[in-house]
């Protein structure tokens, strides 16, 4: 039950909730049963109430969760329009759950109150430091998720009875074995080729050029050699953020919240590791042997023909497929090869390339951050008024007579079009990077004397500005473009040196038959390199990988990475057969298999809320929601 329950207590309280079936219905379907007024119940269901408190718990939980995904620290700046997506995907989500406790109820199933007990205290989320079940952490918990007992146990028991009801749908869906095949082809496909890199470091920094030739590239140039225009500029700027500041938060909000963002403080230990699979043990000690002795990765994929090469980057424990591999990656030591050593899936030879340590802020420790989350929150509430009175503030005498009690916070300074000071340093503007970047550009808009506006920025922000002065852009002259101007001189003159270099590789192995013909004696060559789709390590560049999967056996093709040219051949493509990668089939078939059950207990459950017909209360959504003047949720049916 993914779709309509979620399996763990934690994911069932905190993870949001995204139904594929939403999808396919559209906002505006979602709300053809629309009723209207007010009362305590958000959605009826064939006769089953759905809370408006319970609407709002499970609406608040996602747009947090939401926000956290985006790495936004307040929910309530999200865009209306996500806002009110996220409120249709949590009643759809509380629709569903009643939809299926009615069908489990109309089927005969009933949950004896032991198995609900067995699965609450069998819980990880509830277990204590000796692995039994606390009560303690289940108040905690209960609490901070804002459940009373009674409800939290009515989850636990239709999260049981869904299961019964859905689960023998899901049992039988076994993807088709040519769909597993095919899928598992293309996911394994790997290229392979030859490359040389040619950094922009191996070229020689020729030497200072003299006058004339500076003269010369400096005429040639002179748009590259101006002084930006500057502008002084007065900004006000009121946001959920800097109202916070001056909040009072209690120490139980900021607690709850701590709780309810445990996932951020508390993170496993995460690890980055290249490991091969290979099929006998006197093999994988020549490999280890190899790859110890100073044998890049990418020439032992070449050499390890037989085995499965895997990158893995940023793996947590429970991620790692395999028992026995998860194990023995999360025992080796750092950059030193490790095996052979027999598992499950083979022997297995790896090596560990980077360990991210875990995560364990306390609470005391996340204090502060937690003080300025609850704060924005509750912020939110308190600025439409402040706006207003602001915006009075500013009519009446301008960005100089602002009342200290609005949380607002003003700033002034000179800066260019790329928010830098006159002497190079960004300018010490308030608010984050999106509002830095409204306040700019409107910076540069206005005109020298406008009346400041209010405006409404990024983020739920609002801010007024007034241009002081400018300083117009200007040409430099050659001597005051002076060390800028040897310096990109002299880059420009390394770039082109390597482009030419690359340029005439490249020509050379198109034209007689691929690097492996007219590099080989090379030293900075590397022969038989493997690339995967999405890898994203290894020593060849993103670009090369991108493009390595839409060119031919026998292409050489050229390319320009930040440090520098690529010339590669493209000598083979291989796919590996299921046999040689067991693991990697299994996991292909398991992807299938389930997202086969998804769908068909998708279309089960689709089926039964048609049948449901379920009335929405359209007024209480829009007041939980907080919806905008003229842009109710009703309208939704204009659109759809």
């Amino acid at each position: 039950m993914r779709r309509v329950f979620i399996g763990s207590w934690l994911g069932r309280i905190l993870a949001v909730v995204i139904f594929a079936s939403f999808a396919v219905w559209g906002i505006g379907d979602f709300f053809t049963n629309l009723i209207t007024g007010g009362g305590a119940n958000v959605a009826t269901v064939g006769g089953r109430h759905i809370a408006t408190d319970e609407f709002q718990r499970t609406y608040q939980r996602a747009l947090g969760q939401t926000a956290q995904s985006q790495g936004i620290a307040d929910p309530t700046s999200l865009p209306f329009g996500e806002r009110r997506q996220i409120a249709v995907q949590a009643l759809q989500q509380l629709i569903f759950q009643a939809v299926i406790a009615n069908q489990a109820g109309r089927t005969g199933i009933v949950v004896p109150d032991q198995i609900v007990r067995d699965q609450i205290f069998a819980e990880k989320a509830f277990l204590g430091a000796d692995g039994k079940f606390s009560r303690t952490l289940f108040d905690q918990r209960m609490q901070a998720a804002g459940f009373t007992e009674d409800q939290l146990v009515k989850i636990f028991r239709e999260q049981s009875a869904a299961t019964a009801l859905v689960e023998p749908i899901r049992v039988g869906a076994m993807a088709p074995s040519e769909l597993v095949r095919r899928a598992f082809d293309y996911g394994a496909e790997t290229r392979v080729l030859d490359m040389v890199s040619l950094p922009f470091t191996a070229i020689p920094v020729p030497a200072a050029p003299d006058e004339a030739a500076l003269h010369r590239y400096f005429d040639n140039n002179k748009d590259r050699f101006k002084a930006p225009e500057y502008r002084r500029i007065k900004v006000v700027l009121l946001s959920p953020e800097t109202i916070a500041h001056g909040l009072d938060i209690p120490e139980a909000d900021e607690r709850r919240a701590y709780d309810s963002l445990i996932t951020k403080y508390q993170v496993a230990e995460k690890r980055s590791v290249q490991v091969l699979i290979v099929p006998d043990e006197t093999h994988a000690k020549q490999l280890a042997g190899l790859w110890t002795g100073g044998v890049a990765w990418a020439q032992l994929q070449a050499t390890a023909k037989d085995a499965t090469p895997i990158s893995l980057d940023d793996a947590t424990l429970a991620s790692i497929p395999s028992p026995d591999i998860a194990k023995l990656v999360f025992a080796a030591p750092a950059d030193v090869v490790t095996g052979p050593a027999k598992t499950d899936a083979g022997w297995v030879v790896l090596r560990v390339s980077k360990i991210t340590p875990p995560v364990n802020r306390t609470f005391d420790q996340a204090k502060d951050e937690l003080h300025d989350l609850v704060g924005r929150q509750q912020a939110a509430a308190l600025l439409s008024p402040r706006v207003q009175k602001l915006q009075d503030a500013i009519a009446g005498g301008g960005l100089d007579a602002i009342p200290g009690d609005l949380g607002a916070v003003a700033a002034e300074g000179t800066l260019d079009t790329q928010g830098l000071t006159q002497a190079g340093e960004p300018a010490p503007f308030p608010g984050s990077a999106a509002i830095r970047k409204a306040i700019l550009a409107q910076a540069f808009a206005a005109r020298k004397g406008d009346v400041p506006t209010l405006m409404q920025g990024p983020e739920n922000s609002w801010y007024a500005l007034a241009v002081e002065d400018i300083t117009p852009a200007r040409p430099l002259t050659f001597e005051q473009a002076g060390d800028r101007l040897r310096a990109d001189f002299q880059q420009d003159a390394v770039r082109h040196a390597d482009e030419q270099a690359a340029a005439a590789l490249y020509a050379n192995a198109q034209a007689h038959g691929g690097l492996a013909v007219t590099a080989a004696a090379r030293p900075d060559m590397l022969r038989d390199v493997v690339v995967r789709r999405g890898q994203t390590s290894g020593p060849a560049p993103q670009n090369l990988v991108q493009i390595a999967f839409s060119l031919k056996p026998g292409t050489s093709t050229m390319l320009e990475t930040p440090t520098g040219f690529v010339v590669a051949t493209i000598t083979g493509i291989r796919h590996p057969a299921p046999s040689a990668d067991t693991l990697g089939y299994s996991r292909t078939r398991q992807a299938l298999d389930a997202a086969l059950a998804d769908d068909i207990e998708n279309s089960y459950v689709s089926a039964l809320r048609d049948r449901a017909k379920p009335n929405i209360n359209v007024k209480t959504v829009e007041k939980v929601v907080g919806v905008p003047s003229g842009a109710g949720a009703s309208d939704s049916n204009s659109g759809s």
